[in-house]
């Protein structure tokens, strides 16, 4: 369980994660260990949202790990990863072990071979069974851009 995972509504989040127990009558002393998991799990979110994610696997099944862990594939759920190697043919995306999504380009068509490139990034966005990417690719630069974006917006900055 992680961030993913929390409701937007501060009632349903009581019980939603058991690595950040938040129950109505904790005590004041559980209060540091709380804060110190609330800030554990949004640095995960963090990290997840701005590329620390490479990718493994063979051949086109690409596997990525995340550090908040994603426990269900919901749509609308982005992923900033980074590409271990260049594609040969129709990719799938196997995140946190959910089981292997094709991985699609903006249109739905799987990108071409030699389309995904070693080291560059790609903003993965899960669309239903599938996860969909602008396989422009990022520059190593527009990647850290996008990064210290993502960490001023999510991080509240």
């Amino acid at each position: 369980m992680g961030a993913f995972d929390w409701s937007t509504q501060a009632a349903q989040n009581a019980t939603a994660d058991p690595d950040v127990p938040a129950r109505d009558g904790t005590s004041a002393r559980d209060l540091p260990g709380l804060v110190r998991d609330l800030m554990a799990a949004q640095a995960a979110v963090l990290a997840d949202q701005g590329g620390a994610i490479r990718t493994a696997g063979l051949a086109n099944a690409y596997l990525a790990r995340t550090a908040s862990g994603l426990s269900a594939m919901r749509s609308g759920v982005a992923l900033l990863v980074q590409a271990d190697r260049d594609n040969t043919g129709s990719p799938t995306l196997n995140v946190d072990s959910l089981g292997a999504r094709p991985w699609r380009d903006l249109d739905g068509t799987p990108p071409p071979p030699g389309r995904i490139k070693a080291g560059a990034f790609y903003l993965a966005v899960a669309n239903g069974a599938v996860w969909t990417s602008d396989f422009g690719a990022l520059a190593q630069a527009t990647a850290e851009d996008a990064a210290i974006t993502a960490a001023l917006i999510f991080g509240g900055i």
